[in-house]
């Protein structure tokens, strides 16, 4: 069957689905959730049977049975603040879990673009090779009519020997982009898919003013962190609870001499109160409080790199930008027609063939360059995306720029 033909949202998509990078995500989650399960029920109730028999200094066969049901009673409030540990625990996996996912669509994006672009430059360079090869016939006939010099020759040959090996780099870098664009659909995938669209796709950019902002509540991983420190704070909260005893209550009934003339019935009912002298669970509330100075000191420290990284990129994206405007209008646009001025002057005998070559040359260097800036366009515009926060359940979307 024909492997359909995939844009970039698909792709993306399509990743996000199937790759094993997806699912490692989807299942650390799926344990953070597993892991609030169960946490702040109340201990269940216990009930035990006891048989005694005496055998000396007794009559025969005196015997009683005791069955008795205790439950113990945790009255200190700490189970509804596990209970609230556990739940920020399971919603910072959750946000883990989106920053991966995100983490993904930034790579998936990239790996992308750059199969796009390694199949541009590998196009360009073959046709520059076609065009050079004609030229090289070209000069050849000239040199068998004793129109040209040996030099001619050798410099087109140089420059179409030149351009080959260039053009044998493009096809190992288009094989190394195809191969990590096929790893991320996962081994079910043998194939790569074909590709569809351009370098120049326009990305919605969220504002400058509002990166700030909004960045603490767009980072999955930022927001990770934050529940984890609450997390810990409600469990230190629910280990400092451990100086409350929590007794616990047993009654049951008592049976003398079952079987034996004289059997009767009594009664039990009991207290248990454990006396925490020594473990008041101090060790389960240090650990907490060293959880959340960790969670809260790893959120100051990625939060004050994404601001410092957002101001760089920022300034990259604008930068780019307006490098790949002029490169259009300043390089490209003249590239273009000085190769178009040199072919007319040679068809009216005022250039020489090296004239088209050096024109041939410089046009192709201008469209090298042109895949250059887009690629790098493309790689900052995603990581100002994923700095920004714009991934962690984004939809991709794309059109032409």
């Amino acid at each position: 069957m024909a492997q359909p033909t995939l844009d970039e949202s698909q792709y993306v998509e399509r990743v996000l689905s199937v790759s094993l990078e997806a699912r490692v995500a989807e299942l650390e989650a799926a344990l953070g959730r597993a892991e609030a399960v169960g946490v702040g029920l109340w201990p269940n109730p216990e009930l035990g049977w006891e048989r005694q028999k005496t055998t000396s200094g007794t009559r025969e066969g005196e015997s009683q049975d005791v069955l008795v049901a205790s439950i113990p009673l945790v009255l200190s409030g700490r189970l509804g603040l596990e209970r609230e540990a556990a739940d920020q625990n399971a919603r910072a996996a959750e946000a883990r879990h989106e920053w991966a996912r995100a983490g993904l669509r930034h790579e998936a994006t990239r790996a992308f673009s750059a199969v796009l672009a390694a199949r541009e430059r590998r196009s360009i360079l073959e046709q520059s090779l076609a065009e050079l090869r004609r030229l090289a016939e070209a000069i050849a006939t000239r040199e068998r009519a004793g129109e040209a010099a040996g030099y001619d020759r050798l410099r087109i040959e140089l420059e179409a020997a030149t351009v080959r090996d260039a053009l044998r780099g493009a096809v190992l870098d288009e094989q190394q982009a195809e191969a990590q664009a096929l790893r991320l659909l996962g081994p079910g995938v043998t194939e790569l898919p074909s590709f569809k669209g351009s370098l120049q796709v326009e990305r919605p950019l969220p504002e400058g003013a509002s990166l700030l902002a909004e960045l603490e509540e767009r980072r999955g991983d930022l927001r990770a962190l934050a529940l984890e420190a609450s997390g810990a704070q409600a469990a230190q909260r629910a280990a400092g609870r451990g100086w409350i005893p929590e007794p616990s209550v047993r009654a049951g009934a008592q049976f003398l001499d079952v079987g034996l003339p004289g059997a009767g019935v009594g009664y039990v009912v009991g207290v248990g109160l454990p006396l925490p002298f020594f473990d008041r669970r101090q060790g389960e509330a240090a650990r907490a409080e060293a959880r959340r100075g960790l969670a809260e000191a790893r959120r100051a420290a990625l939060l004050h790199e994404a601001r410092t990284r957002l101001a760089v990129v920022l300034e990259a994206v604008s930068g780019r930008r307006e490098r790949q405007a002029r490169h259009r209008t300043d390089v490209l646009g003249r590239a273009q027609e000085l190769r178009q001025i040199a072919a007319t002057a040679y068809r009216g005998g005022g250039a020489e063939l090296l004239v088209l070559v050096d024109a041939e040359r410089a046009a192709r260097e201008a469209l090298l360059t042109a895949v250059e800036l887009a690629v790098s366009l493309v790689e900052a515009e995603t990581d100002l995306l994923l700095l920004a926060g714009a991934y962690d359940g984004a939809s991709p979307r794309s059109a032409t720029r």
